[in-house]
């Protein structure tokens, strides 16, 4: 009974309290705050501090773009040339690519032509063993079609005109051929034969000289030389050549027969004697002993 009585009281006091919360809140909802003194100065201050910050703001900012123009404006520059520099890179590639293409198809279609040259030249060198002159030269102009500058293609021709006896013809190609290989001493040595056989003793003996100058290693060339210079009436030149050919083989009976030769020619005794010795050890039963002594005996009498 009492606690009920308490509970009463309780509540009774709870709506009091409830009653006077609502109508205080009411009368501040409707309390207009931005027209309090207070207030008022708060919102002025707040606006002229807005206003400061703004100005200040728009100042630096003004400052900030005057110190990054010319920073962006060299920014601008390097973008600019970095653009030009990525754009000439891009063609460089472009062009080193296109190269490595262009250069291994060359190379591919290189390799093949030097298959079918070499296919070419090989199938004229057997045909020209065998004689069949006509084919030989078929295949060696083929190949020079493939490749005007195949030396050895214009060789393998020279050599099947040569064995044609189309001497003309031959000659031409090899000279043709001494251009491309100046050094090429069996080259030398055929111009000079052929030369020789149209009866040009002077321009064979031109080649003969190239010859052994390019290469001092073969006798009979220098032996050769000497006689078609005796015949010219050059027996002093003639003695130089026939001396190599003794040095390259001193006991060859034939090139001391020259010498000695040669030496009597020339007035020279101390060579010819020296020579006539070498000879009569070398191949004493030499007919033409006898005879020397005598021609050596008379030099200077």
């Amino acid at each position: 009974m009492l606690n009920a009585f308490f509970i009463i009281i309780i509540i009774a006091a709870l709506a009091v309290v409830l009653f006077i919360v609502i109508r205080k809140f009411t009368q501040l909802a409707n309390l207009d705050i931005h027209n309090l003194p207070e207030e008022k100065t708060y919102q002025k201050k707040k606006e002229i501090i807005n206003k400061r910050i703004e100005k200040s703001g728009n100042l630096l900012k003004e400052k900030i773009g005057k110190i990054l123009s010319p920073i962006s404006k060299i920014w601008g520059k390097l973008q600019l040339q970095f653009r030009i520099y990525v754009g000439k890179i891009e063609r460089l590639l472009h062009h080193e690519q296109s190269l490595k293409i262009r250069l291994k198809n060359k190379f591919i279609s290189n390799e093949v032509s030097e298959q079918k040259i070499g296919q070419l030249i090989s199938s004229g060198e057997q045909q020209l063993k065998a004689g069949n002159y006509d084919k030989a030269e078929e295949l060696f102009i083929a190949a020079i079609k493939i490749d005007p500058k195949s030396a050895v293609a214009y060789r393998g021709l020279g050599d099947t005109y040569l064995a044609k006896n189309s001497l003309e013809e031959a000659r031409q190609t090899y000279k043709f051929l001494i251009r491309m290989e100046p050094d090429d001493d069996s080259v030398l040595v055929k111009l000079a034969e052929i030369a020789e056989s149209h009866g040009d003793l002077e321009e064979a003996i031109q080649y003969y000289q190239q010859a052994v100058l390019v290469n001092d290693a073969f006798s009979p060339r220098f032996y050769h030389l000497a006689e078609l210079l005796v015949k010219l009436g050059q027996p002093q030149v003639a003695k130089e050549s026939i001396l190599q050919a003794v040095e390259l083989e001193p006991q060859n009976p034939k090139y001391l027969d020259l010498l000695i030769e040669i030496a009597i020619i020339c007035g020279n005794k101390d060579l010819a004697i020296k020579g006539y010795g070498e000879l009569r050890l070398v191949n004493p039963e030499n007919q033409k002993l006898h005879s020397f002594k005598d021609r050596i005996y008379k030099i200077g009498l």
